[in-house]
């Protein structure tokens, strides 16, 4: 989905000129897609971002950014339970989740913040906290829909770490040979142990300099296995699961005219800056399915609108310019097999948005919000590859 230039610095802040070596198509791709095989509805009014859906206990978790609030819901649409906290009241989790709320096995809901691991009831009832002294808050940034989820492993949560600033800034090389991408929060002790430096073969290294917007990490944990995209680097990389965490193997993916990203001459960025250049590819997810592999992308532009997306213009130019990209380039995903090989690539449903969830053989995506009207409801989806 290509995004309005006057929402791009807000998608900067929720973090998340030459084609990829990979953007061909396999000529033995198989002729599988997505197909829609049922959709629940929730009445609100306001805006709503997918969190969780929990097929075993028929709940789906969402969240209202407007209003920092909560919402869970069974599986006919009716609204169990909403809350909302102040970021710094006492049972409260801080600015922002690290990633998406998700139910855990006693039907709560999770969080993992910044500020520490927290567990509520559908109520907003805190249960168990595990906080993190001031001293030792990290900057991690921050996720509000299911882009970036949590996962439970053998009693602690696997997470992205994304921190954007620290001792070094992007335009250092120092950055990216520190730079770690997966975090383990333990809900007993709460500590945070980040882990997983970027791979040495990684376009990130390649001394240039890099939007922390192009660094967001997505992983799945499948076969006791790390299946890992570092950002916009167009590999898919599979790691053992425990420390060394050695590299097992790097796949090329084979994306559809995947514009890759060089990064900038560190001389010319300006290293506090944070932005997002949508004429440039962006890989948005990596989850399993099955015995499956499946992945959403946005190509990037040809290199005629990218140059026109560097021009000035006006709004009304803008807005005529943002109108024509978002109709012509589309959202698109690529299921694999977990070798790897790409079976198939196509553009995603119309009235799907770019936030989904893999459940239990099942992608449940949000659908995507009317852009003329203010409905008040909003649709689910789930979809099987057939």
């Amino acid at each position: 989905m290509k995004f309005p230039h006057c929402i791009l610095i807000l998608l900067a802040f929720s973090f998340y000129a030459c084609e990829s070596p990979t953007s061909s198509t396999s000529a033995e791709s198989e002729d599988l897609q997505l197909e829609i095989t049922d959709s629940i509805r929730v009445a609100y009014i306001g805006k709503l971002n997918l969190m969780d859906v929990n097929p075993e206990f028929e709940r789906i978790l969402l969240f209202d950014p407007q209003n920092m609030k909560f919402v869970s819901t069974d599986f006919e649409g009716n609204i169990l339970g909403e809350f909302s906290k102040e970021r710094d009241s006492p049972d409260g989790f801080g600015y922002y989740p690290m990633a998406a709320g998700k139910f855990n096995s006693s039907k709560n809901i999770q969080v993992v913040s910044s500020s520490g691991i927290f567990e509520y009831d559908i109520a907003g009832n805190l249960l168990n906290s595990s906080k993190v002294p001031r001293d030792q808050i990290k900057p991690f940034s921050g996720r509000i829909d299911a882009k970036r989820e949590i996962q439970f492993v053998d009693g602690k949560i696997l997470l992205t770490g994304t921190v954007a600033r620290g001792e070094f800034n992007k335009t250092q090389p120092e950055f990216y040979d520190q730079f770690l991408q997966l975090v383990w929060a333990d809900p007993t002790t709460g500590n945070y142990e980040q882990f997983l430096h970027l791979d040495p073969e990684s376009i990130f290294q390649n001394n240039m300099s890099h939007e922390p917007t192009t660094l967001s990490t997505s992983f799945d944990v499948v076969n006791d296995q790390l299946y890992v995209i570092s950002g916009i680097d167009p590999f898919l990389n599979v790691y053992e699961l425990n420390p060394p965490y050695s590299r097992i193997k790097r796949i090329p993916l084979e994306l559809k005219n995947y514009r890759l990203n060089p990064g900038e001459d560190p001389k010319k960025a300006d290293p506090r800056a944070i932005s997002y250049d949508p004429s440039f590819g962006i890989i948005h997810k990596l989850v399993s399915l099955g015995d499956k592999l499946v992945l959403t992308y946005d190509t990037g532009y040809d290199e005629l609108d990218a140059l026109q997306y560097h021009e000035k213009k006006s709004d009304d130019e803008w807005e005529v310019f943002d109108s024509r990209v978002a109709k012509k380039y589309k959202l698109r995903y690529q299921v694999l097999d977990l070798d790897g090989k790409m079976l198939s690539d196509s553009e995603i449903p119309e009235e799907l948005s770019d936030v989904f969830v893999s459940r239990d053989e099942a992608l449940w995506f949000m659908g995507k919000a009317n852009p003329e009207i203010e409905e008040d409801f909003y649709s689910l989806y789930k979809l099987e590859v057939k």
